[in-house]
């Protein structure tokens, strides 16, 4: 006898299944978390080459785009070898402007390090008789303030830890030789993914179109688009911004006499990557080492990264990112506190995109309900929507 699956049968298999799915997801996340953590950390450290080789490739596929339309587009050479001319061309120009960079920028910054590690503990010691000095001047009573420093120890804590931090975080920088291997292998990998993008992409949305409906399998390519787009103005956009607040944290050092300018800039610059907190983020660093040096000069510090920043958030941001991201305010201030919270550093960077990604899947999302019950809300929506 052969047995038939009615319609209302199916659907209530399906959900079955999703329930208990979902049940066996939420146990290992709350009881096995570890196991899972441990899973990730394999499974990313495996593909790392090609998670590498994806950024690599997604960051230099407009350069790509660039010369094979415009350098190489009125020639005779076939499409295949316009695209793998176009990708080698724009890996080694990619390559030749980074190591120009880094060539130019770390001799002065190992530089910079050095000299800030043998001067430090002579720093201390002329910090302590400026507060010694301010002490009497003002009628503090010194010999609490003394017994307190000594017992603590206090300056000799810090000496300690700037001496010993210092060259770690050098030691650190050049540890990327470690990584080396999978440095070529994902610039490897990128030049196969640039070199064959159409035939990948085509893989991929044959998948989506085999496993989802088509309705679902529409709503995801255009998902993937717009995630494409926002990731690409942001990363773009962040870096240019980065790049213009450095330089102007430079210019702006030397201007001022700020000691060890190109340190506190790169602090400054790298850290700009950061939406929101990133300048103050960076300036930490600069403010510490120039309040131990002379505390004045960490205040006009301080003030002129205030200042920078209010320039960076009201004129350069958005003269640059403009409103690409279509996040509110408070959306952007949400994604990097809890991109933080989540992921450290990397999430406060990353969750901005991420966060605009899956505000604009939402509200796709809301607008096609909204659209498909035939509810008018002209007084609810924004223009934009």
């Amino acid at each position: 006898m052969k047995f038939k699956v009615s319609e209302d049968m199916r659907h209530k298999i399906i959900a079955a299944i999703i329930v208990v799915a979902v049940g066996i997801t939420i146990y290992f996340a709350y009881y096995k978390i570890d196991v899972l953590v441990g899973v990730f950390n394999t499974v990313t450290s495996l593909m790392m080459p090609f998670i590498l080789g994806f950024a690599i490739a997604f960051l230099l596929n407009r350069p790509m785009e660039l010369i094979e339309t415009k350098v190489l587009g009125k020639t005779r050479l076939k499409k295949q070898t316009k695209r793998n001319l176009s990708t080698i061309i724009t890996m080694v120009l990619a390559i030749i402007i980074v190591g120009c960079f880094m060539a130019l920028l770390i001799p002065q910054l190992v530089d910079s390090v050095f000299s800030l590690v043998k001067a430090f503990p002579g720093y201390v010691e002329e910090f302590q008789k400026f507060a010694e000095s301010y002490m009497s001047e003002h009628a503090i009573n010194a010999e609490h303030v003394s017994d307190y420093i000594q017992k603590s120890d206090f300056f000799n804590k810090i000496t300690n830890m700037v001496t010993t931090a210092l060259p770690q975080m050098l030691k650190m920088t050049f540890q990327f030789g470690s990584t080396l291997l999978d440095v070529l292998l994902g610039i490897m990998s990128a030049i196969y993914m640039l070199m064959d993008k159409e035939r990948l992409m085509r893989y991929v949305k044959k998948i989506n179109y085999a496993i989802f409906p088509t309705q679902a399998s529409e709503y995801l390519h255009r998902m993937a688009i717009a995630s494409a787009d926002i990731f690409n103005n942001f990363i773009v956009g962040k870096a240019i911004d980065s790049l213009i607040i450095g330089t102007l944290c430079y210019i702006g050092s030397l201007i001022f006499q700020f000691p060890y300018a190109l340190l506190l800039s790169v602090f400054v610059g790298v850290t700009n990557m950061i939406p929101v907190f990133g300048p103050f983020i960076g300036a930490v660093p600069g403010i510490f080492i120039l309040f131990i040096i002379h505390p004045i000069t960490a205040l006009y510090f301080a003030l002129f990264i205030f200042v920078l920043q209010q320039f960076d958030g009201n004129i350069l941001g958005p003269l640059i990112l403009g409103d690409k991201l279509g996040l509110p305010s408070i959306g952007i201030l949400f994604s990097v506190v809890v991109g933080g919270g989540l992921f450290g550093v990397i999430g406060m960077f990353i969750g901005v995109p991420c966060f605009a990604v899956f505000y604009t899947a939402v509200r796709e999302f809301v607008n096609y309900r909204l659209h498909k019950k035939e509810l008018e809300l002209k007084d609810l929506t924004y223009k934009d929507e």
